[in-house]
């Protein structure tokens, strides 16, 4: 992109209420943090004529900003979205609306890559066919999910199609008030209980690069919370509905190696392979919002669920 002596932009919907520091990062990408420090201290940001100094101010829309550097380069906003043409890589839209986009991600696909297919590249690319996202126009705001399933797992996924939307739900998917999430799981083994609840902390293996299930608290361990309720049993295995207490990563696949019925295929977590391909008996099926403020206070008490009968 061409290099200017001032840089001018405008504050767009999708830019507000984010700090100026954070705004000129997504910005200018391949430029240093140290850059962007000394731009602050030299005087040489400019917001509607006056000088800012200040790194944690909140954009506001239709602010302009004056950059005064002839060597910084805008990062362009290109369709970063691996290429393909897969009908078996379409996007499997559960629920949409005007500011959130609730997807069913197969089993072995990936968040995120800039190598290969991923869901979040999926997405991006049903919303731009469908002219509900132009990243062209877009300054500092990605269509981004909001929380996380392992390649593994497959589920719903929910993403904000709006950044006033992901920072409302950013700040309240990790508290079961607001966001409940179920889970349905086959695990290896019979479970007598009929309902149970799994309390303990979680701390994470470096060298086997997985999480470890403690009844006790550990250094540098986070406190998780699982409630268990047996559905059926079949002759060997049991499958579970689980409900998320707390949103730790491999919550579910810890807490159940722990009790020695670690889910089917988990081999990682102790499992046997039963199967080749990249999936664990663990399915996030269903999404239920409570007490959210506005804009987002018409989703409060919807229940979004796959609808697919998954237990065979």
């Amino acid at each position: 992109m061409e290099q200017k002596t001032i840089i001018t932009l405008t504050v767009k919907n999708n830019d507000v209420n984010q700090t100026i520091f954070n705004f000129m990062k997504k910005m200018f990408q391949t430029t240093s943090l140290s850059v962007l420090y000394k731009l602050f201290r030299n005087k040489k940001i400019k917001v509607n004529n006056k000088i800012m100094k200040e790194r944690n101010y909140k954009l506001q829309l239709g602010d302009q900003i004056l950059i005064f550097d002839k060597n910084l380069v805008i990062t362009e906003r290109k369709q970063q979205i691996a290429e393909t043409d897969s009908a078996s890589e379409k996007v499997a839209v559960v629920y949409e609306d005007q500011s959130i986009l609730i997807v069913d991600k197969p089993h072995g696909v990936e968040m995120h890559s800039t190598f290969h297919s991923s869901l979040d590249g999926m997405v991006q690319s049903y919303l731009m066919q469908k002219g509900a996202y132009h990243p062209q126009t877009e300054q500092s705001f990605v269509i981004s999910h909001v929380h996380r399933l392992d390649k593994l797992t497959r589920g719903l996924v929910l993403y904000a199609k709006n950044k006033i939307s992901l920072d409302l739900l950013l700040k309240k998917i990790n508290q079961k008030e607001y966001i409940e999430k179920k889970y349905l799981t086959q695990c290896e083994g019979i479970i007598t209980e009929d309902e149970f609840t799994v309390t303990g902390y979680l701390v994470k293996d470096e060298s086997e690069q997985k999480m470890i299930f403690s009844l006790t608290e550990q250094p540098n361990s986070k406190k998780a919370i699982t409630y268990f309720k047996v559905l059926t049993r079949t002759l060997n295995t049991t499958w579970l509905e689980v409900t998320l207490g707390t949103g730790r990563k491999h919550q579910i696949r810890a807490s159940l190696s722990y009790l020695q019925h670690p889910i089917i295929n988990d081999v990682k977590y102790g499992a046997k392979r039963i199967a080749k391909k990249y999936m664990i008996g663990l399915y996030a099926t269903t999404l239920v919002f409570h007490q959210l403020p506005e804009p987002l206070e018409y989703l409060n008490e919807k229940v979004i669920k796959i609808l697919e009968n998954i237990i065979e």
